[in-house]
């Protein structure tokens, strides 16, 4: 299947938060995650978005996703993306993407510290009414959210998540 065309409703994106004890969503992602991996998880099972207008399910039926490679692309380089979405109770761990950026979009509030991996050098931001926050690849980061927030990797690298900490001495 390729696709050209995703709609994903406000609506159905606040339905699932109301919903589902877990505080975040993954709607696109570079793969469905395998058997094996959904066994060790103890999660929902996952099932391929028919059509092009995404819908919450239920807690007895399926999470629907789509995978980055159904996306018809126009640029070289290859690599899909993820979007997901999240809200200011899915609290994130501190993190680093070596192979990708992640940005951040939200009309609430968002606060993040971050350095850059090998550096001593700190930074915090501080968007009390919402905003874009990007990082690329390399930037340890965590994020608090105030609300919900959509968030995109691109290009999505799978395993690409490490745990990294903001004040941890670089390596020299």
């Amino acid at each position: 299947m390729t696709r050209h065309v995703l709609a994903i409703p406000l609506e159905e994106v606040r339905r699932h938060f109301e919903l589902n004890e877990r505080q975040s969503l993954k709607v696109v992602a570079p793969a469905r995650l395998g058997a094996e991996m959904m066994a060790r998880l103890r999660a929902k099972p996952e099932e391929p978005l028919d059509g092009n207008r995404w819908r919450h399910s239920t807690a007895d039926q399926a999470n629907l996703l789509c995978e980055s490679g159904e996306f018809a692309w126009r640029h070289e380089g290859g690599g899909g993306f993820t979007i997901s979405f999240g809200n200011e109770r899915g609290e994130q761990e501190t993190h680093v993407h070596r192979g990708h950026a992640e940005i951040y979009f939200s009309e609430h509030s968002m606060e993040a510290d971050y350095r850059w991996e090998g550096s001593d050098e700190r930074g915090t931001f501080r968007l009390p009414v919402g905003g874009v926050l990007v990082f690329g690849a390399g930037v340890v980061h965590r994020v608090r959210l105030g609300g919900l927030t959509i968030v995109i990797e691109v290009p999505a690298v799978e395993g690409d998540k490490w745990r990294g900490e903001i004040n941890e001495r670089p390596d020299r």
